[in-house]
Order: structure tokens, then sequence, then C-alpha cells
């Protein structure tokens, strides 16, 4: 699994070297040895990421920021290759596919159409996403960037566990996507009001902890500028690990948890994965 390791306060610093004794995993309550840990950089820097944008987002909430949407794909490394896709009806629809030509991925950004509960579920349109990932090429890395207010419009605020939210953590995880996204507001006023807000910002909370990546809000309001976030975001991909440990032979997903013993130093990876007789399952 992939792990970003961060200074655990501002002005703090990363570890020169990380080594696998510095990692302690637990996998389904169970202590399992580290058996190797490797920085992504350099030849292993290499990552496909997929912007996606939800076409039910406001085109005000974008449109001041979609300038600073745009200079980070053309600021991406050379390392990464980059799609554009927009959620349309629980589906995914292609604006660019993977390249390292980041000045044409940034053309094909726009306005989103800004039709209230044009995308209905963004978790619909997140599992359509990782299981017709728009590329056969392998790479070290997969990501997800989502831009939306997270509103599932297919299921009832009123209950926590929506297995709409469940079924695209098991997709991604199935496919090695971790999932990041920006809380912007949607069109229309449903999904405004504190409540459905809360709610749906706790479900892009929750795919993203689970799969390893990070969900970014500022309050229940749109973000003043997303380019904090952005500049975040890079930061964790440029300190990224691999680590691989002597899993469980169990199915299913199981909960693992991850720490390290060494001073000022946060770590933060997926809470669960794929079980082990699971993959091999899906590899007979």
């Amino acid at each position: 699994m992939v792990i970003t390791v961060k200074p655990a306060h501002h002005g703090g610093s990363e570890p020169k070297t990380l080594q696998p004794g510095d990692l302690a995993v637990t996998e389904g309550g169970a202590h399992v040895p580290v058996t190797g840990l490797r920085r992504l950089a350099g030849d292993l820097a290499n990552m496909q990421l997929f912007i996606y944008l939800d076409d039910s987002t406001r085109s005000a909430s974008l449109g001041v920021q979609l300038g600073q949407l745009k200079d980070f794909v053309k600021a991406l490394p050379a390392s990464t290759q980059v799609a554009i896709g927009y959620m349309q009806n629980g589906t995914f629809a292609l604006a660019h596919a993977f390249t390292a030509d980041h000045q044409a991925a940034a053309r094909s950004l726009r306005l989103p159409m800004a039709v209230p509960g044009e995308n209905g579920s963004p978790y619909f349109a997140l599992s359509d996403l990782a299981k017709h990932w728009p590329s056969k090429e392998a790479t070290g890395r997969r990501a997800v960037l989502m831009l939306t207010d997270g509103v599932d419009r297919y299921f009832d605020n009123s209950e926590v566990d929506d297995p709409y939210v469940e079924a695209a953590i098991e997709d991604t995880l199935q496919n090695g996507i971790a999932v990041y996204s920006i809380y912007l507001r949607g069109a229309g006023l449903y999904g405004r009001g504190a409540w459905t807000t809360n709610f749906a910002q706790s479900r892009m909370g929750q795919v993203s902890d689970q799969t390893g990546g990070y969900a970014y809000f500022e309050d229940f309001q749109d973000p003043v500028e997303i380019a904090p976030f952005l500049n975040d975001f890079q930061d964790r991909m440029d300190h990224q690990y691999r680590v691989t440990f002597q899993a469980l032979n169990r199915r299913g997903t199981q909960s693992v948890k991850l720490r390290t013993e060494l001073p000022g130093v946060k770590i933060n990876g997926p809470s669960r994965i794929l079980g082990v007789a699971l993959i091999l399952d899906k590899l007979r």
C-alpha cells in the first residue's frame, strides 16, 4: 500500500531516511511484519491522476477557482499522467485521456453544467470510474481528485451508513486508487443545509480516509481559494512511500492501522486493504 509521510506539526521536517523498522502495521487487529519500504521518487515517481469534476457544481463555485486548477495541472511533474473527466448521471464522461501533456489537459477543463441533480451521486460516478479506469498502462500509483459537494441524492441523509459510499470504497480499493476530494457547493437549493452538507462532507472524508487519500473542506462553504488545497495535495504526492508487509490470508477487505515511533512524524495511509485471499480469488 501507499502511505504519505508528513511532519506532525507545522515547521517540522520529514526524516531523511525512513526504514521498514520505523513502521508498525496492524491488519485486522494482528501485527504483521513490514517487509519493504520504498520512496516513490525518481524512477518510482510515476503515477496517474484523474481530476474528476461534478457537473452538478455551481458555476460560481468553480468559476473563481478554474484558473487555479488549470495552473495546478500545467505545473504537474513530468512523471504524472493526468486525465480530466466529469460526473454525469452517475457515470464518468472523459474530457481528456491520460497524458503527460499537461498543457493540453488543462485546456480541456471547463465550467460545470451546473444543472441541479445532473450527477445524482458522486459515489455512483466514482465506482464507474474505478471499474472502467481509462488506461491499461501499468503505473506505480493511481489517484483521483474529486471536486464535488459529496451529496448522495440517491440515499436518505438520515441514515449514517450509505451503501453507495461503501460500494465506491470497495471499487476503488480493488483497483488501487486513492481518493482525494475538495468540497464545492452544488447547483440548486438541495444540499445547502448544514445537516445535508455535514453528511456529505463526512462521506467524502470516509472515502478518502479508507482509500488513503484526503478530503479538503473549509467549513460548510466554498473555499476562498483552492490553491492551498492543491499545493498540499502535490506535497503529499511528493512524500509518499510504498509499504509491503506480510499480510494475513483473509478474504474481504481488512482494517489496517499504521504507527511510527519516530518523533514529529505523521503517517497517513488507507484504513482498509484488500484481503490476500480475495486478491488470489480475483487472479484465479
